[in-house]
C-alpha cells in the first residue's frame, strides 16, 4: 500500500537512506530539512524546509500524510536535548493532524548490561545520548499513536545485505548500516509486524 510519509531529519545520514528506501518502495515522501541538504537529495522526494522545534510549522508539514519517520539525531555525546524535543513536537502534531503511524529511532544501548559499558563507557562517554534515547521512548511510549521504536547497534555506512530485527536484545551484533536500518523501517511500514514495540534491529553477520 502506498502511503503518504514525512521524514524528519532527512539530510542527515539516516535520513537520507531512509527517504531512499521508501521512494524506491514507490511511497510519497516528504524529506523535511532544516536547511539545504548538501550534496542535495536525489531520490523523487519533495523538500520541504521546516524548523523540527516549530509547533505550527510541523503541523503544516504534516498535514494529509499517513506516517511520520523521525530520523532527527543529535549528532553529538554533549549534553543536548535535541532528539526529544523534537520528539515531542512532533508526536504532538502527529496527533492534531490525525497520523497514527510513527517510527522513532533509539539505540540498542538501553538495553546494554554489560558491565564495561554499564560501569565505565555510560558514565564516562555515553551518559548523555542514552539519557535523550530514554527520554525518547518515554514520550513515545506515552502517546496514543502507533508507534515503532527502532534500537540499533553502532550506526555504519554501506549497502543494505540484510538486517535482524527482534524484540529481544541482539548482543552479539555490534553494528547495524543505515542502508539496513532505512531497509527496516520501509519493511514496517508496509507490513506492520512490530507496532506499539521496541526492536532491536542489526546488520546480518
Amino acid at each position: 500500500m502506498t502511503m503518504r510519509v514525512v521524514v524528519l531529519g532527512a539530510a542527515g545520514q539516516l535520513g537520507r537512506e531512509v527517504v531512499k528506501a521508501l521512494v524506491t518502495r514507490g511511497h510519497s515522501v516528504v524529506a523535511a530539512v532544516r536547511r539545504p541538504p548538501i550534496p542535495a537529495l536525489n531520490s523523487g522526494a519533495r523538500i520541504h524546509r521546516v524548523d523540527a522545534r516549530d509547533q505550527a510549522a510541523i503541523r503544516e508539514v504534516l498535514k494529509a500524510q499517513d506516517a511520520v519517520v523521525n530520523a532527527i539525531g543529535a549528532g553529538t555525546l554533549r549534553h543536548n536535548e535535541v532528539e526529544s524535543s523534537t520528539t515531542a513536537v512532533a508526536l504532538a502534531a502527529a496527533q492534531v493532524c490525525g497520523i497514527q503511524r510513527y517510527i522513532a529511532m533509539s539505540a540498542g544501548m538501553v538495553a546494554l548490561d554489560w558491565p564495561l559499558f554499564k560501569y565505565v563507557l555510560r558514565p564516562l562517554i555515553f551518559r548523555n545520548i542514552l539519557a535523550e534515547h530514554l527520554k525518547v521512548e518515554e514520550l513515545v511510549k506515552a502517546s496514543a499513536l502507533d508507534w515503532t521504536i527502532v534500537r540499533p547497534p553502532k550506526l555504519t555506512n554501506g549497502p543494505s545485505t540484510g538486517y535482524v530485527a527482534s524484540v529481544e536484545p541482539l548482543p552479539r551484533l555490534f553494528s547495524a548500516t543505515r542502508a539496513d536500518v532505512a531497509a527496516f523501517i520501509a519493511d514496517e511500514l508496509d507490513r506492520q509486524a512490530y507496532v506499539r514495540q521496541a526492536v532491536f534491529v542489526a546488520t546480518k553477520r
